[in-house]
């Protein structure tokens, strides 16, 4: 057995506490004894110890007081927990079994004479409560202080009724810091080099045991320290420090290796639970650093926190997540330039003993609105009416609004006073995962940024705020639906682009893969080598299953890419929009539907902080839309627009014009991908149709599809009924007539071109004979142009001209419309 000197006053002197789950069983109070024993071989030690796992909140039996039989079974429990470590440690113990039994016994007595007081009055004064709450502290320390004599050393065991000395509530008291250093001085004068000191609780210098607050275990360690001038404090807890954020919330959350007192205190108080708020001043004042750390894996370096810590590179250093609250907000007309509101609203909080978690009011003076604890909701309530019954009465004040059932989401970091941007790319990212705000606060110290939302939104959006500020990529969720040629072509280019977008800080995530049959999902990636594969084992499409499944999952910025051509997908746009997908689309559907569906649509994407884009629907890859909409912004006019805005047809006018006959010309295209499956939809002018008015829609102009006039290449009396093959079979029946038409245009000096056009007079869509000084006579082989005459542009007209059909240039005109939901200077990469 290893011997400890009796008293080295050149030892650094170190407080370690251990929390409840590091004493949870016989292995875990024999690695504490063996960490115990390494440090005493270089340092004085004062060990802090907490209840075991779960004893408090066994004996105060959730805050009920219990029956007679209720406290006998409680004790029972009590018992046999402490008991069976003892059985457990029979070996580790030797002859100290025996003083720990017996120590255990008297606290079993005290505990059933509490108990059953408490039952007897059918109450549970704070007094006695704090005395029952102590029991699972004293006991832990028992066993702990009997180990560590098994051990060969001499702890002295320090009763914090004697060395804590506290005042006030004796369920939340203050602790009395002159007198505790005072009996401090004369421990750290003594012999020894050991010392256990139950948490949790002190003493009112008159014998009575008064409890320092749930979590208190932290205080009495920090008080411990600063009254014993300790060079560290160590917190020995179940993970591994303090966490960039909760990771039962975050799975990518990471122990911060250093954090400053500062931060460590907003962090605690707003949700990190592995540190008490109330741990930091004591040894903040006394420049005492605090080392978080794991019981459980003791090499880790765990989390120090000291002063002068450099800031993080994102300027935030953690999230926290407080749960349970309710927002209480007062307004009125009567409110502005009336000195003491504020006052008389706090004041009467104080009175009910309510703590206000976060106060904000706007500048027009006409509201405060402050957040409490969710039991405090009805309360905060009442108080306000009691203080301005006149006020509410004259209508001075409206009703008092109390919302339940939220929380508050912070971003901490000392870093965020010198780095502009932090607040906007918070709240950008809350916007992103669909998370209203209720309200907002910041402090003059600008360390920390909190906002009030749902508490169910607010826990999904943790994890996309984590990725947006401490991750070296955005993650990206792509959902397709129409994977047909479009669709596939858009798969492979993601799979091909993946590797170069990672390094530019994008991860673009394929979840779902859908045809108008199957639908495939997985929220981990579909692996795209073999996407066709996974959606052959899918199940029947379901766009509800979908929305509700994202919507339930972990959340992500997700985007919903529409590669049909369903008018009844287009029509749930607004459903999509409400389950917090921005949505990309190729299908023309939605933007060529009613003049109101199209305003509401963009309305409500707006409301939603989200974004609806659709570059492709007029011109595939070539920038059409995004021109239009500068153009207009930027306050010019577009007098008139013609083009040619079909590939397919593009490439059927001309292999017409070089003399092939129309059916050889519609077979062709059809072959080589220029047409939709079913010819007719683009020999009948309608998909043309569609792309002028979503054009003349751009510019400002609200039209209907009624209100465009179309001229299909088809006459209108042939017959273009029946089977796709029945029709390609009837389509030599036009050969000759058009190879007429073309040979009559051409002895002028002309040719066919399919034209849309639209200006101040309408729209219109049909064959244009068009001669060689035309621009667009040049436009064939599937290449789609433009002409946009406008006040800055004349007399000679802007012209946009490239390929306009085919697979893959569609799907690389829907893939840039995705990459600009995140666009490169809002990628971490670029960020940090």
């Amino acid at each position: 057995m290893s011997s400890q000197p009796t008293h080295v006053s050149s030892q650094s002197i170190r407080v370690m506490k251990f929390g409840g789950t590091s004493l949870a069983d016989a292995d875990r109070f024999r690695n504490v004894a063996g960490l115990v024993a390494q440090a005493c071989a270089a340092h004085r030690i004062c060990v802090v110890a907490s209840a075991m796992a779960g004893v408090t909140n066994l004996l105060l039996h959730g805050g009920h007081v219990p029956s007679r039989e209720e406290a006998d079974g409680l004790l029972l429990a009590f018992h046999g927990r402490h008991a069976q470590v003892v059985a457990d440690l029979a070996a580790d113990l030797g002859a100290e079994a025996e003083a720990v039994r017996v120590e255990l016994d008297a606290l079993e007595t005290l505990g059933r004479r509490l108990l059953h007081g408490m039952a007897l009055l059918e109450e549970g004064p704070p007094s006695v409560l704090a005395q029952v709450s102590s029991l699972g502290e004293r006991a832990s320390c028992a066993i702990l202080t009997g180990l560590l004599k098994a051990r060969g050393l001499q702890p002295r065991f320090l009763d914090p009724v004697e060395h804590v000395r506290v005042e006030g509530d004796p369920l939340q008291a203050r602790p009395r810091m002159a007198d505790i250093e005072a009996r401090f001085a004369a421990v750290k004068a003594g012999p020894g080099n050991l010392w256990v000191l139950p948490g949790f609780f002190g003493g009112d210098g008159q014998g009575r045991i008064l409890s320092l607050g749930r979590g208190g275990s932290d205080h009495s360690a920090a008080l411990a320290a600063a009254a014993l001038g300790a060079d560290l404090l160590e917190i020995w807890t179940d993970v591994a420090g303090l966490y960039s954020a909760d990771p039962s919330l975050v799975p990518d959350a990471f122990p911060l290796p250093e954090a400053s007192f500062e931060e460590a205190m907003e962090l605690s108080y707003f949700g990190a639970k592995v540190l008490h708020p109330k741990t930091i001043p004591p040894v903040r004042e006394r420049g005492i650093p605090v080392r978080v750390c794991s019981s459980f894996d003791p090499q880790h370096p765990g989390t120090v926190i000291r002063e002068a810590v450099p800031p993080p590179p994102s300027g935030v250093r953690g999230i926290s997540f407080l749960r349970g609250l309710s927002v209480v907000n007062l307004t009125g007309p009567g409110m502005p330039g009336v000195p003491g509101i504020a006052g008389r609203v706090f004041g009467a909080l104080a009175r009910k003993g309510i703590s206000v978690v976060l106060i904000t009011q706007s500048s027009s003076e006409l509201s405060i609105c402050f957040a409490v604890r969710r039991a405090d909701g009805p309360g905060a309530v009442e108080a306000i009416q009691e203080a301005f019954p006149a006020e509410l009465a004259a209508g001075f004040l409206d009703p008092v609004d109390l919302r339940p059932g939220l929380a508050v989401l912070s971003i901490v970091g000392d870093g965020m006073r010198t780095r502009p941007g932090i607040a906007g790319t918070f709240f950008d990212a809350l916007s992103e995962v669909g998370c209203n705000v209720v309200a907002i606060a910041q402090g003059a110290s600008e360390r920390i940024i909190s906002a009030v939302v749902d508490e169910a939104d607010g826990a999904r959006a943790m994890a996309h705020i984590h990725r947006r500020f401490f991750q070296a990529k955005v993650l990206l969720d792509v959902h397709l639906l129409g994977a047909g040629n479009v669709g596939g072509s858009l798969l492979g280019q993601i799979q091909r682009q993946h590797a170069n977008l990672l390094a530019q800080g994008l991860d673009l995530r394929v979840a779902t893969v859908a045809t108008s049959r199957r639908m495939h999902i997985d929220t981990h990636g579909i692996d795209l080598a073999h996407w066709r594969e996974a959606l052959a084992q899918g199940g029947p499409t379901d766009l509800d299953h979908l929305l509700d499944k994202v919507r339930s999952g972990p959340p992500s910025m997700s985007v919903l890419v529409d590669c049909s051509t369903s008018g009844d997908l287009a029509a749930r746009y607004l459903d999509i929009f409400d389950a917090g997908f921005h949505v990309v689309a190729a299908n023309k559907k939605a933007n060529s539907s009613t003049q109101a569906f199209h305003r509401g649509l963009r309305e409500h994407a707006t409301r939603k902080g989200l974004r609806f884009l659709y570059e492709a629907n007029v011109g595939a890859g070539l920038p059409i839309i995004d021109t239009v909409k500068n153009l207009v912004m930027t306050g010019d006019r577009v007098l008139r627009a013609e083009g040619i805005l079909s590939g397919s047809m593009s490439y059927i006018l001309g292999l017409l014009g070089e003399g092939v006959a129309l059916s050889e010309a519609v077979n062709r295209a059809k072959e080589s991908g220029f047409t939709e499956p079913d010819p007719r939809d683009d020999l009948s002018g309608m998909d043309v149709a569609r792309k002028l008015l979503i054009l003349a829609r751009e510019m400002g102009m609200e039209l209907e599809l009624e209100d465009v006039a179309v001229e299909g290449l088809l006459p209108p009396d042939f017959d273009a009924s029946g089977s796709i093959d029945a029709f390609l079979a009837r389509l030599p029946q036009l050969d000759g007539a058009f190879a007429q038409r073309l040979a009559a245009l051409k002895a002028e000096g002309k040719t066919l071109r399919y034209v849309g056009s639209l200006s101040d007079q309408g729209c219109r869509v049909g064959l244009l004979p068009v001669d060689a000084e035309h621009p667009l006579i040049a436009i064939k082989g599937g290449e789609n142009a433009l002409t946009l005459l406008t006040e800055r542009y004349q007399p000679h007209p802007m012209v946009i001209r490239g390929y306009g059909a085919g697979a893959e240039v569609t799907a690389a005109g829907v893939l840039a419309d995705i990459l600009r939901l995140v666009p490169p200077g809002a990628r971490p990469a670029r960020r940090l």
